[in-house]
């Protein structure tokens, strides 16, 4: 029986250590992009625009706050530049009446957006973010009109994907194979049910979902969603654009869910605070129990870095380094109710019990 125990106990510890070794995929947060109608790269308005939208992807504030600071007002934003460039919009996700044919990219120098926001006072926003799956359908208008998911309307997805981009949501998109299309249907989407809550919580390990449905005519488009994380309340919003522009009407989504996932997340720069600590987790009685927690803590992005101490049949330890304060760590950790304070031991020392739901 203890050789058993003990060959469990390898298996999971040689697991972690390759998850928590790993090098996450990282976010590129010094680049973004405005919709254009030329191709001129020296126009300094553009620049501008671009670089808010860079601060705002980085810090939660409002994009009207950031131009109206003295600090951003008064920056040499060239001097921070890496390189600029426009991307062409095929014709085919154009509106008639749209007046931008391109994407003008701005790469900045990370040094030079921390500089700003630092000395702007602005907040912070984790460098890694959490995932956000969006489950999308539309109403078909053919000759028998029916909801269907929006999945393959290259039309939808391509503005769905650029504008999460641009504004710096980690959009994930689910497989839609037969395990999903029997657990979610377009219609649950439509009323905004849980079903693919439930559904990316329990296959995907996702805790935020943005369901989105739309109606896409010849003269305008219209959009419902509703964006939750899971132990939250449901925000439901709705959209309309009357020139039937569909990246405009995207780009209102996503601006809308950009500043609700910034709410939860965004920290006062009065709580950013590098220090290491010693994270202790109990309760933990099986391999997924393991696995659900490591994914947890890898979204946890005001962890900078973490090593394993030891890991046993019901605990594991780890010594991280946090960039924010204790105080903020633990409020980050009560709100998602995934592992539960339990005790502090030493004066950098965290004991928490997951909550094995």
């Amino acid at each position: 029986m203890r050789n058993i125990l003990f060959s469990k106990n390898t298996v999971i510890w040689i697991v972690l250590v390759a998850i928590f070794c790993a090098n996450a995929a990282a976010f590129d947060q010094s680049k973004s992009a405005i919709l254009v109608e030329d191709t001129n790269l020296n126009d300094e308005l553009k620049l501008k625009q671009v670089f808010a939208q860079i601060i705002v992807n980085n810090t939660g504030e409002s994009i009207s706050d950031v131009l109206n600071n003295p600090v951003f007002i008064e920056a040499n934003i060239k001097s921070g530049l890496k390189r600029s460039y426009v991307e062409q919009i095929d014709n085919n996700f154009l509106s008639e009446n749209s007046p931008y044919k391109y994407w003008f990219y701005a790469v900045m120098q990370e040094k030079f957006i921390d500089k700003i926001i630092a000395d702007a006072h602005f907040s912070v926003l984790p460098r890694s973010r959490e995932k956000v799956m969006a489950w999308v359908v539309e109403n078909n208008e053919s000759n028998q009109p029916e909801l269907i998911y929006a999945f393959d309307d290259e039309n939808i997805m391509y503005w769905l994907n650029h504008w999460a981009q641009v504004m710096g949501i980690n959009l994930v998109l689910p497989k839609m194979d037969e395990i999903d299309l029997i657990n979610v249907s377009p219609q649950s989407i439509k009323s905004l049910s849980f079903e693919a809550q439930k559904q990316a919580q329990g296959r995907y390990y996702v805790d935020h979902n943005l369901l989105l449905s739309i109606d896409n005519k010849t003269d305008k488009v219209k959009a419902r969603s509703g964006y939750f994380h899971t132990g939250q309340e449901m925000a439901m919003s709705h959209f309309q654009d009357e020139t039937g522009d569909m990246g405009s009407l995207m780009y209102s989504v996503f601006e809308d869910l950009s500043k609700r996932f910034a709410s939860q997340y965004k920290i006062d720069s009065t709580n950013i605070q590098r220090h290491t600590v010693q994270i202790v987790i109990n309760n933990l009685f099986s391999y997924d129990n393991v696995m659900y927690v490591q994914e947890y803590l890898k979204r946890l992005s005001v962890i900078d870095d973490s090593m394993i101490v030891s890991a046993t049949q019901n605990q594991l330890v780890l010594t991280s380094e946090l960039t924010v304060t204790t105080d903020s760590f633990l409020l980050m950790i009560s709100r998602d109710n995934i592992l539960l304070p339990i005790e502090q031991g030493s004066i950098n020392q965290l004991v928490f019990s997951y909550n094995n739901l």
